[in-house]
């Protein structure tokens, strides 16, 4: 049978062979604390101990085995700890800090002089209601070097650092008054400690064995000396775990997660944005192969993909059976396979050809191209279509609720950060901010 001569292949939009990868290293605790808290409002990112992620929809919430509703002081630790992870090289955390660990580059560091201290770890930044800010609560004090501090991107680091941490500790500072409020003068500060207390009781019970086992430490002692190696602390991650947990429970119990969708709305973003709603053409197909590679010559492998053509024709072999034991192309091993693929994907454009207009269950012609010969058989086919309004109504509403959601976050920390009393070294980035020398005179 005369075959098609074009080479088949998959380019990267092809979904068998698409691949990702996250390279952001923004933080050099990078490998101690990953994933502390994953919710819309705050949380300790993949890459930082203090990252603010302001759009990721974890929810938690409701109130401790046995309490009176708020009677008692809210517990939301628990309900935190069962979700914290932290991910390590090689088991173990970064020993040093380097411009590359800060995203900074390394050919734009500054030569060591006796001048480069305006950043020193015990400079205060800020100032968050009543909780101070060092520049050592951002970077590890034990890890600053003149190099580093007097790097060009440094500042622009440690404010984007500060932001975060001053939106974190805004909404944390903000949960507890409003838990505590309401009660006798004399009864609040009890009721803040019991909470502090819980939160405690929850990092020390739960999540800090958690971390222990996934950094192979064996010991409280060996925990802490590897916490010192990144410059941190275990106080400091309590803190840290502590004022993450009441931050974002506190936006998820002040933001509505069901906000009403009008069916206008729905209409409008689906007329608006019908590219969103075609689905193009798409088929799943298996595939014998016999690759020049493989064999001493043409010959040989031509008489291997006719053998394995005729067991299946003629012999009612199953296709992926014969795949499986004698093809030596791609995917072979899953039976020859492809899932799903789009029209237009495969580099041959015969092939691709082939694929859509073969009729489905039936063998193709035997196919050369530039690596063997190859026989193709439609599993699925879809012709290209655009989805009509109720079917893409569910997507839609989806759609819609996540950017109202985010919205009304979004707006709900800035009103909060707005009307908490914040100094700040650089006030023009916090608006509501006051300028923190006022507080140094």
């Amino acid at each position: 049978m005369k075959g098609l001569t074009n080479r088949i292949g998959l380019n990267s939009n092809h979904p068998t062979i698409q691949s990702w990868m996250m390279v952001e290293m923004k933080n050099i605790i990078a490998s101690l604390i990953v994933g502390l808290l994953a919710t819309s409002c705050v949380a300790i990112a993949q890459q930082n101990v203090n990252r603010y992620q302001p759009y990721t929809p974890t929810v938690v919430g409701g109130l401790p085995p046995g309490s009176k509703g708020l009677e008692q002081p809210v517990y939301v630790a628990e309900r935190v700890s069962a979700n914290q992870s932290m991910q390590v090289t090689n088991g173990l955390a970064p020993d040093f800090l380097s411009a590359s660990s800060l995203g900074f580059d390394e050919s734009k560091m500054a030569p060591a002089t006796e001048k480069m201290d305006r950043f020193e770890a015990g400079m205060l930044v800020a100032v968050v209601g009543e909780d101070p800010v060092l520049v050592g609560d951002l970077f590890p004090p034990n890890k600053l070097t003149p190099q580093i501090v007097g790097h060009s991107q440094f500042e622009m680091q440690l404010r984007k650092e500060l932001m975060e941490v001053v939106t974190r500790k805004s909404l944390a500072q903000r949960f507890l008054n409003d838990k505590v409020s309401g009660k006798a003068v004399k009864d609040r500060a009890d009721a803040k400690k019991h909470m502090k207390t819980q939160t405690a009781k929850i990092f020390h019970q739960k999540w800090k064995p958690m971390q222990m086992e996934r950094m192979g430490c064996e010991s409280d002692l060996e925990f802490e000396e590897k916490l010192a190696e990144a410059g941190k602390s275990l106080p400091s991650m309590m803190r840290d775990f502590a004022e993450n947990t009441w931050a974002q429970e506190h936006v998820r119990e002040s933001v509505s997660e069901k906000p009403i969708v009008e069916l206008s709305e729905l209409n409008d973003y689906f007329n608006d944005n019908i590219d969103e709603f075609k689905r193009p053409a798409r088929v799943r197909f298996q595939m014998l192969s016999a690759n020049f590679s493989k064999f001493p010559n043409k010959e040989a492998a031509a008489k291997a993909i006719d053998d394995m053509g005729n067991q299946v024709l003629f012999g009612g072999a199953p296709f992926g059976a014969v795949a499986k034991r004698q093809s030596t192309g791609l995917g072979a091993a899953d039976g020859g396979v492809f899932d799903w693929t789009t029209q237009g994907s495969l580099k041959s454009k015969k092939i691709d050809t082939a694929i859509f207009e073969n009729p489905i269950r039936g063998l193709s012609q035997i196919i050369e191209d530039s690596e063997g010969y190859h026989i193709v058989e439609v599993l699925e086919r879809e012709q290209a279509y655009t989805q009509t309004f109720a079917q893409a109504q569910a997507e839609i509403r989806k759609t819609l609720v996540q950017k109202k959601i985010s919205k009304q976050r979004m707006e709900f920390i800035k009103k909060v950060r707005e009307e908490t009393f914040i100094w700040t070294k650089w006030p023009e980035d916090i608006p509501g901010s006051q300028d923190i020398s006022l507080i140094q005179q």
